[in-house]
């Protein structure tokens, strides 16, 4: 990875944060992304091929101003997103369109940006970082599945579309991590505001990191394009296979009789 030019977007904490570091150790200059400057220069303080951007890619001249700051793009690794815990009658509209305006619109744009030069060079990789719930869509994230579904279907319909063009496209797949992802997926709904981290255990973020850095090295190779971490769980997709939907329809009938005790339903 020496020498590559890479931006990874959601640096500032979790899957983003590990990631910068893992491929700036393997010698990567990492453009790393986040909307607080805070963190990113602790994290720019610890290599000197991190530089810091601050963005919110949620508005189209901060993605247009970061492509164009950093130029040439070997690795775009879309890793910003967010989400949401609960019920869809009970979701704010603002935040369906939040979780969509992040999630998938700005993952969309930025690769649109940084492609034209991806192809003229007949180089790069876009890594885009999908979930297990791409696959199998369940009760309380049935919105934010819709969107990792999107990102999934996305990356699939490009990488057909760039073969033989000498750009790659992968998905990272992760189960649960142990990231603030599960605090700030609940932080605006006031019912579960003072969730922890410790409420969300999972693989360590280093792991997922690993699987972003052995997808850019193995260069769109088959079995690479999709990489479910832990492995075990690439059997989710099954989930979306008819007749094989058992396990995740008996997780949402376990999830609403859970709920309906907890407030007093039955």
């Amino acid at each position: 990875m020496r020498g590559l030019r890479v931006i990874v977007t959601g640096a500032s904490s979790g899957i983003g944060q590990a990631t910068a570091r893992l491929l700036a150790a393997r010698g990567a200059n990492v453009t790393a992304v986040a909307r607080s400057l805070g963190p990113l220069d602790e994290l720019a303080a610890s290599s000197s091929s991190i530089t810091p951007f601050v963005a919110d890619l949620t508005v189209e001249a901060d993605r247009a101003a970061l492509v164009g700051r950093v130029g040439d793009v070997d690795v775009l690794v879309n890793n910003a997103g967010i989400g949401w815990l609960g019920l869809v009658e009970e979701m704010p509209a603002e935040q369906v369109q939040k979780l969509f305006a992040i999630n998938v619109v700005a993952l969309i744009d930025l690769t649109q940006r940084v492609l034209p030069g991806m192809l003229s060079r007949r180089r790069g990789h876009v890594v885009n970082i999908a979930s297990v719930a791409s696959w199998v869509s369940i009760p309380p994230l049935t919105v934010y599945s819709a969107t990792k579904f999107a990102v999934q279907g996305f990356s699939d319909g490009l990488r057909r579309e760039l073969m033989g063009r000498g750009v790659h496209v992968s998905t990272i797949n992760p189960g649960p991590v142990a990231t603030r992802f599960g605090a700030r997926a609940t932080f605006e709904d006031p019912r579960t505001e003072h969730m922890d981290d410790s409420r969300m255990p999972g693989v360590p973020a280093s792991m997922v990191a690993s699987a972003v850095a052995r997808a850019v090295r193995m260069n769109g190779l088959p079995g690479y394009t999709g990489i479910a971490v832990p492995r075990v769980l690439g059997f989710s997709r099954l989930g979306a296979v008819p007749g094989l939907r058992l396990a995740s329809d008996a997780f949402a009938i376990a999830f609403k009789g859970a709920r309906a005790s907890s407030m007093g339903g039955g």
